[in-house]
């Protein structure tokens, strides 16, 4: 297939991409700078240069893709949220024009924390309550604004993604979690650290995307989940154990001296979505390290050596 993808240079766009040309598909990436055209062409793949109000490269490169995957999101967070939440509609609506009465694929990205937690602690699932209370709750409405196109004949999905992608040393809130550590000098958890959270390897979450544009049907969502069983203390002394830092409990309030109120609403909101449905229907079988363990021992090793010699992490998202 020839595949756009938006968000090609970011985190896990490149991954896809990687992955995509490794199984012999051609790729187009959106790209925003020299730099980004210079990793796409190393890769393999074709950049387009463009930004989300790029509106007339999108539709033409949609119109010629056989699969669009988009990828990238604006995750400024001083941005007015309006704004963002317009800019992505505005993209989402120019990629899907061409794609209208096709059955050309769409696939969008969203995220797990878009539900409620589960009241008694268990998993859920892409049709639990929405959130009420997440930080970043109205990312729902970017979904959904997306998902509306299949009454337009465009084979759309979307697939939620964790809170913590993670691998090849990179990401944004792991690193971002360890650097805050290495200058405190101890990594913290919240009161006892029970809620758990979900996380994704990103050669996973890129399969998963990959799968989506083959097999998903239109209006279907998926959870893009590893693991849900990992809890904040453990998280915390997995920093803790790769930086040789002590760790111990704090309370809310100090938690947001530390992290300021928004890392500390994003940290502390249990979030246990099941990839069930992803994997009995897509076949995707998420099965690189664990978290913890690429943490302590894993991809980011040299992350830790730089930080315990007073560096500053290189945080990348997902483009």
């Amino acid at each position: 297939m020839r595949i756009f993808v938006t968000g090609a240079t970011g985190y896990i766009g490149r991954v896809v991409t990687e992955k995509a040309l490794a199984e012999g598909h051609v790729v187009y990436g959106l790209s925003r700078t020299e730099k980004g055209d210079a990793q796409l062409r190393a890769l393999g793949a074709t950049p387009v240069r463009g930004e989300l109000t790029s509106l007339d490269v999108l539709r033409r490169e949609s119109a010629q893709a056989e699969a669009v995957l988009h990828l990238a999101y604006i995750h400024d967070f001083t941005m007015d949220y309006e704004e963002v939440l317009r800019i992505d509609g505005a993209a989402v609506d120019a990629l899907g024009e061409p794609l209208r009465g096709t059955e050309k694929a769409f696939v969008i990205t969203s995220g797990t924390a878009v539900v409620e937690p589960d009241p008694a602690g268990g998993e859920t699932t892409e049709d639990s309550p929405l959130s009420q209370t997440f930080v970043l709750k109205h990312r729902i409405r970017s979904e959904r604004h997306a998902l509306g196109l299949r009454e337009d004949g465009v084979r759309v999905s979307a697939i939620r993604l964790p809170p913590y992608v993670y691998g090849r040393g990179g990401s944004y809130f792991a690193p971002m979690l360890m650097e805050m550590a290495a200058k405190a000098g101890e990594s913290v958890y919240v009161d006892d650290g029970h809620l758990r959270t979900s996380d994704v390897h990103v050669d996973d979450a890129a399969t998963l995307f990959l799968l989506a544009a083959k097999k998903a049907k239109a209006g279907e969502v998926f959870n893009g989940t590893g693991s849900t069983t990992v809890t904040l203390r453990q998280l915390a002394e997995a920093i803790g154990a790769a930086l040789k830092l002590p760790v111990r409990s704090v309370s809310w309030e100090e938690a947001e001296a530390r992290w300021g109120q928004f890392l500390t609403a994003f940290v502390q909101f249990e979030n246990r979505p099941s990839n069930r449905k992803a994997v009995q229907q897509l076949g995707w079988q998420p099965k690189v390290i664990d978290m913890l363990t690429d943490i302590r021992s894993g991809s980011y090793r040299e992350l830790t050596e730089k930080l315990r010699q007073g560096g500053s992490a290189a945080r990348t998202t997902a483009g």
